[in-house]
Formats: structure tokens, C-alpha cells, sequence
């Protein structure tokens, strides 16, 4: 039986109890009451409580909609564990443990409709408690209130429930991604893109110590404070006793707050969440306890009073943080090698800013930079004024709207004079990297900078937008963020896989030429000279911070977005073994080095860095690698870094 035979002429379903042994109460939901999109027109979907108090959603044929006599056999196979599979009555049977415990019509549906009545009966036979303590934690952002959430909850036995539920409702950041999966939205499809954003960590694991003092009432602010590796203080803190808009706090925000001395420290949820969103603009990795600690005394004269000093000289203040980034790479090109022991990126250089002269500085010293003129610059690279750079896809329109790739260090200039930002220096890093930068302009005369960075892969490469500005950094509107969505679609079309290959060869070329020309960049001013001094002294200081003299690499992994690291995160920590893996014959690299995490493959060693490496594996050299940060706020494009070493000298 088809969907397309029989689901028009089907009755709406009517209300009341399933007439099933075994089922406590149903409700069947047409796609119309659910969903607009035609191809969703061939599914059902059922809700049913089973005598147990268990909740289970399933999507369906359309054709079975209303059909109680199907709920036998549904039962069956739900026993018999075959929850998912092409059934001759059924169709195909799809659970979906991350939909609403309670259906909720999307589309008008009166109070008196069938359907209403049947979802207010169905909710009726809920344990009610469950359900408020789930939707409490709603109440800024993320979704909790689904099946399997409901399930996790409600069939615990008594006092065991009573028990967690009061921990929600005391601490529901700290709580919350322990027991529950934190959603973004409710998955009523059942497919990858809509799994929860955090799995539940506890859910299987009832040894666990926080378990336990949850369940038994003994001490649940030192296992809480023992488990996040924060002091007792901060668990009992007002900010910590209300449900936060991301479901709950990244280890590395909860580790900050921590540091702050507590006098200093944020009181309410208010003033906390969205300002360490902020603050995650800033490029700063604390790789470690005393990274943080370096990071927490930016705030030592209190964080609302650094935070208010900060938003009042800097209202763009989540793009001037980010901006640092250019004024942070030209800081570290002027410093050059300051001592071959210190691995000083732009990570470190930024902590280390901070460290010793607070954000305010750092930010001054950017905008100082930025308001320098582009002067030109030697450069050791086969570039050179008349060089052109091969075509991702020249121009783009749609709707009056267009985007017109610069492919030419003159047009590069000529955009960062326009724009008033420093895309005018971008030129070296077109040429070798690849990167593209596109000028756009609307219909309406607003114009804007996209900057598209290369994936890393070289068999079907493709190129996501890194930076998107309008003038003088600012922000763009949402109409500008979605025309560039669209190209970014066009650049990576099947059909422009070849000059996309092409441009990522052009730039390998590049790498290899000598022949000298020049480039324009900004340079830093006397005032910020003197300062990066102070820094980099301050830097050489710190014992923890000064590589091994045999150190190999300390950095991301290339390709981690690609391979199995995204699907690792909530696994991997600091300080993880890593094991090394030569890939002679890989296609792309024969040099090529795979790190893998427990016999999962993350990624490899960056290219520009894996010729020493491969030689020690090669040659029998033990090395030794191990993960040396993890960050886990969704901002970072590579949220993992490694540390490779040999092994006779440590990591």
C-alpha cells in the first residue's frame, strides 16, 4: 500500500485513548499539521505513551494515519527492537527520540479541533513534572522537551526523580548537559543535520560521582564542583542557579569564571552569557589552567566593569576583537623569530597581550594599526604587479545584487582604500594560500568585503567565507550574509571544481618561487612597538610557554572538520594521546602524516609542516604527540591543537 493510494481519503483522527492492549494513550498528526513542503505530504507521524509511562514518536506513511488497528504491530517491532525498517503495513517506520515529547501543530488548529483535543488527552497521561521541569529549562533558548529527554526523566523510579529534578531546577547550566541532550530545535525528520548539539554525558553511566550525590542527596555542589573542576563558590553563585541560553557553559567558560577572583566575578546570568560570546572573538586559545589564569586577570578590576569601559570606547566590540587578528599576524611579521624556544603564534601573542596589558590595549593598538597607511613591502615571492589570479568565477548577480572577485594586488588596494579596512595587505596570502577576496555590492548601493578561505583539500577543493565586512569592519545585514551564502554555493558548484583546482595549483607554484617583488602592508606604530616589547619580555617569562628545543609541531589538524573530529569532541581532552601514521602512498602528500585519537582518524599534519616529521617516522625516531588545547564553543574553525615531539625530549 502507497501513501499516494489512499492518505486524501483518510478520516482526521479522532481523539481519545488508543483502543491497543498496552498503550496508555495516542495521537496520530497529518503532515498538513506539521509541515508545508510537498515531499512531507507522504508521512504521518504517531505519539504513543505505553503502559510503562514510556513515550515513543514515530514517522510513518501517510497511508496508516488514523489506522489504530496498525498499533499491535507497531508495539511488536518496537519489542522487538526493530525501530527502524520498510514495513509491508507500515511503510517505513522512522523513530524519532529528538521530537517533542507532545505534538505541537505548526499550522492553524483551533482548541476545539480533534486534533487539539486528542494532543490535550495525550499531554493529560504525562507526568506533569517532568514536563514543567523540562520546559523551565527552555526558557531562554535551547530545546530540552524532547522523547528521549521525557524518557531519561520520567521512568526513573521514586526518589531518584524527585532527586534529579531538583538538581535541574537548582542548577540547570551545570545539570543539564549532564543528564539531557541540549538541542538547537526538535528533529521531527530524524535526520543528522537536527542531533543534539551535546549529547547527555550520564545517560548510561550511573557509577558516576555526580550520580550519585545527585540521587543520594549528599553534597551535590562539591561533586558538581569536582566535576567541572570549579570552586564551590561559583556552583552556588545566582549565575549558576538559572538556565542558560546555550543549554549550559563551555568547560573553558566555566575554568574562566573560576579563575576570576570572586569578588570580580559576573553575578547573573545577564551579565555573563552573552559577553563570553564576545569573548570568544578574541583569538585566544587557553590551552591550559595557567592559560586561563592568564586570560581571568584582564578581568581583575571586576568583569562588568572591564566589560562596561570596553563597550563604551569600542561599540562594535565583537568586530574590533576580531579585527586583532591582522593587527596580531603584522605584530608577529615586525617581532620576526624573538626566541626560537618560544612557540609564538598568534594565539600566544594575544594571551600574552592581554596577560600584560589588558584588552583595552590590545584593542587600541589594532585600531592604531589599522589607521596606518599601506606601504610597500619586499617580498621573497614569484608575485608581482602584472600577476593575475586565476578565476574561482569572476562576477556573480542575482536580483540586482553582484560580487566581483579581485584578483589583482592593485584591485586589493584599491578595495582596502575604499572599504577603509586592511584587505589591501591580503595580497601574499591570496597568492600562496589560496584565499579570495570578493567585492560585493547590493542593489540598494550598500557594499561589503567577503574574504573566502581554501578547505585545505586538494582532489575537490572548496572555499567557505572567512570574513564578511562592510565599511570600516562593520557589520552587514542579514539580506548581505545571504547573497554571499549563495556564491559561496556557486564557487562550489560541480560544475567549477576545475578552476577551483586551478587555483589551489597556482598557489602551490607560488609557494616554490623565489624571484623577489613586493607586497603593502601596514606597519606598527612607534607607540605599539614599544608595547609589543613589553610583551614578548613577558612572554620569554613564562616556563610553561617555552617549547621543547626538539619540539616538532604545536598547532591545528588539518582537514579535523573533515574527518571524524567534529563527532569527537565531547571525548577528546587535554593532554589525549594522539598516535602518528605515515602515509607514503596518500595521493595528495607522500610526505603525508595521519594523527589519529584512539584508532579515529582526526586529520594530518599540516603540509607547510610535516617534511620533519615524516622524516623521524621514516627513519624509526620515536615521537610522541598529544593534544594540547580543545575548544568546544562552536567558534573555532580547528578546535583542536596538537603538540608532536620526540620522545626522548617530551612534549
Amino acid at each position: 500500500m502507497h501513501s499516494s493510494d489512499h492518505s486524501a481519503a483518510l478520516p482526521e483522527p479522532a481523539a481519545g485513548m488508543a483502543p491497543a492492549a498496552g498503550v496508555r494513550a495516542r495521537v496520530w498528526v497529518a503532515a498538513r499539521h506539521l509541515f508545508a513542503r510537498a515531499e512531507a505530504q507522504v508521512h504521518c507521524w504517531l505519539w504513543l505513551v505505553r503502559d510503562d509511562g514510556r513515550v515513543h514518536a514515530l514517522r510513518m506513511d501517510a497511508a496508516v494515519a488514523g489506522c489504530d488497528h496498525v498499533l499491535d504491530r507497531v508495539l511488536r517491532l518496537l519489542d522487538d527492537g526493530q525501530t527502524f525498517g520498510k514495513d509491508e503495513l507500515l511503510g517505513l517506520m522512522l523513530p524519532l527520540p529528538h521530537a517533542p515529547v507532545v505534538p505541537v501543530p505548526r499550522w492553524s488548529v483551533s482548541w476545539g479541533h480533534p486534533l487539539q483535543r486528542a494532543i490535550r488527552q495525550f499531554a493529560s497521561v504525562l507526568d506533569d513534572d517532568v514536563l514543567a521541569a523540562l520546559g523551565q529549562l527552555e526558557t531562554p533558548g535551547p530545546f530540552f522537551g524532547t522523547v528521549a529527554n521525557y524518557n531519561r526523566l520520567a521512568l526513573l523510579p521514586q526518589p531518584t526523580r524527585r532527586h534529579r529534578l531538583q538538581a535541574l531546577a537548582e542548577f540547570p547550566p551545570l545539570v543539564a548537559p549532564l543528564l539531557l541532550d541540549v538541542l538547537v530545535r526538535p528533529d521531527l525528520r530524524g535526520i543528522d543535520e537536527d542531533a543534539p548539539a551535546r549529547a547527555a554525558r550520564y545517560a548510561a553511566d550511573a557509577d558516576a560521582t555526580v550520580l550519585q550525590a545527585m540521587d543520594r542527596g549528599r553534597d551535590l555542589i562539591g561533586a558538581l564542583a569536582h566535576e567541572h573542576r570549579i570552586d564551590r563558590a561559583l556552583v552556588r553563585a545566582p549565575l549558576l542557579r538559572e538556565p542558560w541560553a546555550g543549554g549550559g557553559l563551555a568547560p573553558e567558560q566555566l575554568r574562566l569564571l573560576a579563575a576570576i577572583r570572586p569578588p570580580a566575578r559576573p553575578r547573573q546570568r545577564a551579565q555573563a552569557e552573552v559577553r563570553l560570546g564576545v569573548l570568544g572573538k578574541l583569538p585566544v586559545q587557553a590551552r591550559s589552567d595557567a592559560d586561563i589564569a592568564r586570560l581571568a586577570t584582564a578581568f581583575a578590576h571586576g568583569w562588568t566593569r572591564t566589560w562596561h569601559a570596553l563597550e563604551g570606547r569600542y561599540p562594535s566590540l565583537a568586530t574590533n576583537l576580531r579585527d586583532t587578528r591582522d593587527f596580531l599576524r603584522a605584530a608577529l611579521e615586525e617581532a620576526g623569530a624573538a626566541d626560537e624556544r618560544l612557540p609564538l603564534d598568534l594565539f600566544t601573542l594575544a594571551l600574552a597581550w592581554v596577560a600584560r596589558r589588558g584588552i583595552a590595549s590590545l584593542l587600541d593598538a589594532s585600531a592604531r594599526w589599522h589607521a596606518q597607511p599601506l606601504l610597500p613591502i619586499p617580498m621573497p615571492m614569484g608575485a608581482n604587479e602584472a600577476m593575475e589570479l586565476p578565476r574561482l568565477f569572476g562576477e556573480f548577480a542575482t536580483d540586482g545584487n553582484r560580487a566581483i572577485e579581485l584578483t589583482t594586488e592593485h584591485a586589493l588596494i584599491a578595495e582596502g582604500a575604499t572599504m577603509r579596512h586592511c584587505v589591501g595587505s591580503y595580497w601574499r596570502q591570496c597568492v600562496a594560500t589560496p584565499t579570495r577576496i570578493v567585492h560585493v555590492a547590493m542593489a540598494d548601493g550598500r557594499a561589503a568585503t567577503a574574504q573566502f578561505q581554501w578547505n585545505g583539500q586538494t582532489g575537490d577543493p572548496r572555499f567557505h567565507l572567512g570574513q564578511l565586512s562592510g565599511p570600516m569592519n562593520t557589520a552587514c545585514a542579514a539580506d548581505v550574509h545571504a547573497f554571499v551564502q549563495g556564491l559561496q554555493q556557486h564557487i562550489n558548484a560541480p560544475a567549477r571544481q576545475q578552476p577551483r583546482r586551478d587555483a589551489v595549483s597556482a598557489a602551490a607554484v607560488a609557494r616554490t618561487l623565489t624571484a623577489p617583488t613586493t607586497t603593502h602592508r601596514r606597519l606598527l606604530d612607534r607607540r605599539s612597538r614599544s608595547e609589543l616589547r613589553q610583551v614578548l619580555a613577558c612572554a620569554l617569562k613564562q616556563s610553561d610557554w617555552i617549547a621543547p628545543a626538539r619540539e616538532r609541531y604545536r598547532g591545528p589538524i588539518a582537514g579535523f572538520a573533515h574527518a571524524e573530529g567534529p563527532c569527537l569532541l565531547d571525548r577528546i581532552g587535554d593532554g589525549d594521546t594522539l598516535t602518528l601514521h605515515r602515509e607514503p602512498a596518500n595521493p595528495n602528500d607522500r610526505l603525508a602524516v595521519r594523527i589519529d585519537w584512539n584508532g579515529h582518524k582526526l586529520g594530518y599534519v599540516p603540509r607547510a609542516h610535516n617534511t620533519a616529521i615524516a622524516a623521524d617516522l621514516d627513519a624509526g625516531i620515536p615521537l610522541r604527540a598529544r593534544i594540547v588545547s580543545v575548544r568546544r564553543d562552536g567558534d573555532a574553525w580547528v578546535p583542536v591543537q596538537c603538540g608532536i615531539s620526540r620522545e626522548a625530549d617530551g612534549a
